[in-house]
């Protein structure tokens, strides 16, 4: 059974979730919070698997409470829920280990497949998000600073295999071929990486190799 708790300074938008949760086998809804305190009061009083966390609640630090949460309770999973388009909080809180971003736009199937794969230890991210980051106005919004954040504090190992394959200029299928995966997978990586810097196109994450030295004598 994946315990959950839904937090939102808005009760009608956890009743209405709670309402479209509960009937799922395997699922319970096992705790509610409106604000950052209530959140961790529910997780110092129960066991909860995943939270899905609204992304503005009042008097709440968001980029503080998902540390708090993965400093206390690693073994809990955060699922971002927000109403706001672009990458600027994607790009702060992927770091800290988020494993999922969801619009509350999203149907139902959508936060399912978001709520098994946390629970399986994946990342989801909405696919809108990939669409924001083409998108100048979105797009606008600063990501976090690139300077304050090292490879390995925000890629993992695979994503960093990937992006120095892409800064050589490897196509997305030469790529697929030496490391053994599909092209879709490839594809998937690649805007995780391009979401997680806050970078737009192949060039920012070539600027970003050589800001670390990633690609060495090449």
């Amino acid at each position: 059974m994946i315990k959950l708790l839904i937090a939102d300074d808005h009760q009608l938008f956890i009743d209405g979730l709670t309402m479209l949760l509960k009937s799922e086998t395997g699922l319970e809804v096992a705790g509610q919070a409106l604000n950052g305190n209530e959140v961790l009061q529910v997780l110092a009083q129960k066991s909860i698997d995943i939270v899905l966390l609204d992304i503005n609640m009042p008097n709440t630090d968001i980029v503080g409470l998902v540390k708090t949460i993965r400093a206390k309770y690693p073994h809990t999973k955060i699922i971002i829920l927000t109403m706001y388009h672009g990458t600027r909080f994607y790009a702060k809180l992927i770091k800290h280990g988020i494993n999922g971003y969801l619009y509350k736009s999203e149907g139902k199937a959508i936060f399912l497949e978001a709520i098994e794969k946390a629970a399986n230890g994946e990342i989801y991210i909405s696919k809108e998000l990939f669409t924001d980051i083409n998108n100048p106005v979105q797009a606008a919004s600063p990501a976090f600073d690139l300077n304050l954040a090292s490879p390995e504090s925000v890629l993992t190992k695979r994503e960093i295999e990937i992006l120095k394959l892409v800064a050589q200029e490897h196509s997305n299928q030469e790529i697929a071929d030496k490391l053994f995966i599909s092209i879709n997978t490839v594809d998937t990586h690649r805007k995780h990486i391009l979401l997680k810097l806050g970078v737009k196109n192949t060039v920012g994450l070539v600027k970003y190799c050589m800001q670390y030295n990633l690609l060495g004598n090449f």
